[in-house]
């Protein structure tokens, strides 16, 4: 019961992810788009699906490491998984993006910050899902 609880909340997740993507990046940073749309691969279209495999890829992680880290599913414990993840993240993907391509400062400090915001929503929504199953699990010491 435990796992299905868990692909449950990462199916939540990725459409929830899906649709603050396409508002963070379409709607919010409308002009950090058009700054580097230059940028995007000629044949984007033909490899967008990777978009949504990487997104269930992130998704799967963070769940994993909530599971494995979170440990009284408490919604302070889940914000500090986020910010940690979401920091890490950041680094990894927003810093070396700023790095390797010529785009401007701002959109990378724009991605970076609607990172932090996207995680902070997916821990609360596993807060939200998951804290009965999280309590049980760790008051019955089983593995995460």
């Amino acid at each position: 019961m435990r796992t299905k609880r868990y692909v449950l909340s990462g199916l939540v997740l990725f459409v929830v992810a899906l649709a603050w993507n396409a508002l963070l990046h379409l709607v919010l940073l409308r002009r950090a788009h058009a700054a580097v749309q230059h940028l995007l691969r000629p044949d984007f279209q033909e490899k967008a699906w990777l978009t949504l495999v990487v997104t269930a890829g992130m998704i799967a992680v963070f769940v994993w490491g909530y599971r494995r880290f979170v440990r009284d599913a408490s919604w302070a414990e889940g914000a500090r998984y986020a910010l940690y993840f979401g920091l890490v993240a950041g680094l990894l993907v927003d810093l070396n993006q700023y790095v390797l391509y010529p785009i401007p400062g701002w959109v990378a400090a724009a991605w970076f910050a609607g990172g932090l915001v996207e995680f902070q929503l997916y821990a609360f929504l596993l807060t939200r899902l998951l804290a009965p199953a999280v309590q049980r699990q760790h008051r019955s010491g089983l593995p995460g």
